[in-house]
């Protein structure tokens, strides 16, 4: 029957919007004021439109209550955003001892996050009739009373407030008495019955009356009370206390049994006349006489039952004296006991919405949870501090009183740490404080923020050549500290444009660890290094990849045997030369030239006499390989001398060549017929033939000369032949500047500048010539030796020719 219409209803609703924004909530707060009793089901206001949302997409975002003390009584239609009755309201059930009745409410919107508060504002309807605690009521009289005395009645309670409680009383007509209707300090309506004639027990001794209690609602309700008013024999003094109205605080800590006032009423009479005893009168509620004792002798009030003032912060107690007389009189006094709070409720949290994890990138400012804080404490106590334990990367943003939003403060990173325990911490301003917590587990999500990383900015592999393909060179590590897939690697060689750098045909990778393998053997004579990237490439979304360069060394190893150059052995592996007769100590006879491809030590060159005819004739140098003369030729040493020097390496084990070189001793009148090349077949001379020739020196010195010339001219080949071979070019053939064939001996020799200025130094000393000519492709040249020949001309004549010649 409270059904209102809502265009009606607005005019008593007072409706307001605080709007705060902090971070990306907003905080508003709508009143509304209903009365009490409506039925199920009935709307009160339209919550999305006093706001301001748009009904059309409020299914979407999530509208709920999520906190507040009318939860049970109110609810909110999840699509048109209609706040209804969801429980019917009865106020004096849930706002006992309070004029206003305000229901609170926290609506929350999840997507995106918004939270308002709303209050309901409980009126009161007259639905309770004035009612007093017993149906009939014995007041004794005595006949003494003079006109005008007044003797307090029994009140009547109305559990309604305002207008809607009691706020008169009447009397049944009568000759003797009446009603004076008194307002008491707290606002509460009482009547006294006031004798306004005399008095005359023989003439009437009791009288029947009824009192009615009115309230003031619309309908007004009332209630009666039958009093029966018996006129006493004369005990003309009643009771009284000090005062009228007691006012006390008592705290809600105090210890059953503790005496907290003790009320004190004198008696003018005598005797049995003045000795009172107290006690509660049926005005006293059932609660508070469970709460609290009197001692009837003494009037000593006392705790009961523990005191807790967030169940009732006050209590009101009635008490009367009544003496011992024939005719019992009584006074009556009022104690208010005021209930003192303590600290003795810790705040508490309650999470309207928390979220479990978030990605790493989410913004600074992204709302992580929302809770409220409540303390049922009174004052200081209940006031609250609200904060997080040590943690940088988040911060509290208080949205409402004691509303808060958890909120990030920095940029997050799962790398430095991924998960969070973050504690909120309540403690309230009460003595001595109480403090709450609760641990809000949060989770971070990785997404694809960091590329691989190699642990070296070059990695340096040195690799023997000739090694087995297929085989481990070396393992390339990057390290990303993503998860899953985002931290997940693939590995590959970065491949180029340019043919000559496409490794995939010399090297292979494994995708999933990083080994690199070779597909080939090196051959460090041909390519000393190989230099390629590595790409390591992640599998998140978008994928991130780095790149690490990778240099293959290649070692050389002592697979090449040195070569002799020089002396050069058109004939085979013996070289002949001649040294005249009177070469002096020191002589150079030749210099002995070998080349290795080799690198380092295994292309170091070390020179060895291996056999010589005569020990104490010729010395060579180990290093250079320059044969020399230890001394001057004597007529005793033989005219053949035979020597075989060995060439050998550095390396391990080391490699070797070796040459034969024939020298003749050539005899000064015929040393102009002689050339170099020569290979003289002639016999040792004997001994006996030097002792001869010595005894014989001038008898037969033309005659041996004879013989000798005519022996030598026998034994030598014919000037013409020798010329004409001699002028053939021994020739080689090489791809490169540092490579030499030597056609006849059919090998491939490498050597660097230095050896071909040691070769044109030699031959130059036998008085021939180096011609190198570029061959028609580009591919390589032709070196050639050739004799100096007056018809050829002059090198610098030789210049001119297509042959590009160096000496």
């Amino acid at each position: 029957m409270y059904v209102i219409v809502v265009q009606e209803m607005l005019r008593s609703v007072n409706l307001f919007l605080i709007f705060t924004k902090i971070g990306i909530i907003f905080c508003l707060k709508t009143r509304y004021s209903v009365p009490e009793e409506l039925q199920e089901g009935t709307v009160i206001g339209n919550i999305a439109s006093d706001i301001g949302l748009d009904t059309s997409n409020l299914s979407k975002r999530g509208l709920r209550i999520a906190l507040g003390s009318g939860k049970h009584y109110l609810d909110v239609n999840k699509i048109n955003g209609h706040l209804f009755i969801k429980k019917k309201i009865d106020r004096e059930s849930i706002c006992e001892f309070k004029d206003e009745c305000v229901l609170n409410l926290e609506a929350l919107l999840e997507n995106p996050l918004q939270m308002f508060s709303v209050e309901v504002e409980i009126l009161d309807v007259n639905d309770n009739a004035p009612r007093f605690p017993f149906t009939v009521s014995q007041i004794n009289i005595s006949e003494s009373k003079l006109k005008g005395e007044r003797f307090l009645l029994v009140k009547a309670v109305d559990i309604d407030v305002g207008n809607n409680t009691v706020c008169n009383y009447k009397l049944s007509e009568n000759v003797i008495f009446e009603i004076a209707v008194q307002t008491w300090k707290d606002g509460s309506v009482y009547a006294d019955l006031v004798i306004k004639d005399a008095l005359d027990r023989e003439e009437q001794a009791v009288y029947n009356l009824i009192l009615t209690a009115l309230d003031c609602g619309k309908p007004a309700l009332s209630g009666s009370i039958n009093i029966t008013v018996t006129i006493t024999d004369e005990n003309d003094n009643a009771p009284k206390f000090e005062r009228e109205m007691y006012q006390v605080e008592v705290s809600e800590t105090t210890l059953i049994g503790t005496t907290f006032i003790t009320l004190n009423a004198t008696d003018a009479d005598e005797g049995s006349n003045a000795e009172l005893l107290y006690s509660f009168i049926p005005h006293t509620s059932e609660k508070a006489q469970m709460k609290f004792s009197l001692n009837s002798r003494t009037g000593e009030l006392s705790v009961k039952e523990l005191l807790d003032f967030e169940q009732s912060p006050l209590y009101e107690l009635f008490v009367q004296t009544k003496d011992k007389g024939s005719h019992p009189m009584t006074g009556h006094c009022k104690v208010i006991i005021k209930i003192i709070d303590s600290n003795d409720n810790k705040p508490e949290i309650i999470v309207a919405s928390s979220q479990s994890s978030v990605s790493e990138d989410v913004p600074i400012g992204t709302v992580i949870a929302l809770f409220s804080v409540t303390d049922l404490d009174s004052g200081n106590n209940g006031r609250v501090n609200c904060h997080i334990s040590d943690n940088d990367e988040f911060k509290l943003q208080q949205s409402m009183d004691n509303v808060y939003a958890l909120v990030t403060a920095e940029l997050l990173d799962r790398e430095r740490k991924s998960t969070f325990n973050i504690t909120i911490i309540v403690k309230d301003k009460g003595t001595p404080p109480l403090t709450n917590n609760k641990t809000i587990y949060l989770n971070i999500l990785d997404v694809n923020d960091n590329a691989p990383t190699f642990s070296r900015a070059l990695y340096e592999i040195p690799v023997p050549e000739n090694n087995i393909p297929g085989t481990l060179l070396c393992s390339v590590t990057a390290m990303d500290p993503d998860a899953d897939l985002n931290g997940a690697m693939k590995y590959s060689i970065k491949e180029t444009n340019d043919f000559n750098n496409t490794f995939t045909k010399y090297f292979s990778i494994n995708r999933d660890n990083g080994n690199i393998y070779s597909l080939q053997s090196f051959d460090y004579e041909k390519q000393t290094f190989y230099t390629f990237d590595v790409v390591a490439k992640d599998s998140g979304i978008p994928q991130l990849s780095s790149s690490v360069t990778v240099k293959i060394n290649v070692l050389d190893e002592n697979d090449n045997t040195p070569v002799i150059v020089s002396p050069w052995r058109p004939h085979g592996s013996i070289v002949s030369d001649a040294i005249p007769s009177s070469a002096e100590e020191g002589y150079l006879v030749t210099k002995v030239i070998a080349i290795d491809d080799d690198s380092v030590q295994n292309s170091r060159i070390t020179y060895h006499l291996l056999q010589v005819t005569d020990q104490t004739l010729f010395s060579l140098n180990q290093y250079t390989g320059e044969l020399r003369t230890r001394r001057r030729l004597g007529v005793r040493d033989s005219s053949k001398q035979r020597l075989v020097i060995q060439a050998r390496d550095n390396g391990n084990p080391s490699l070797s060549s070796t040459v034969t070189i024939l020298i003749s001793r050539s005899i000064p009148e015929v040393e102009g017929l002689l050339t170099p090349n020569d290979e003289v077949e002639t016999e040792y001379l004997s001994s006996l033939n030097i002792y001869l020739m010595i005894g014989l020196a001038t008898a037969s010195f033309l005659f041996l000369l004879t013989i000798v010339i005519c022996t030598a001219l026998k034994c030598h080949r014919n000037p013409s032949e020798d010329s004409t071979k001699s002028s053939h070019r021994i020739s080689c053939y090489s791809q490169r500047d540092s490579m030499i064939s030597d056609l006849p001996a059919h090998s491939t020799l490498y050597s660097s500048d230095a050896y071909w200025h040691s070769v044109l130094l030699a031959e130059s000393r036998k008085g021939k010539m180096l011609v190198r000519q570029s061959m028609p492709n580009g591919t390589g040249f032709i070196v050639s030796s050739l004799e100096r020949n007056p018809e050829q001309g002059t090198i610098s004549e030789l210049a001119d020719t297509p042959i590009q010649v160096r000496v």
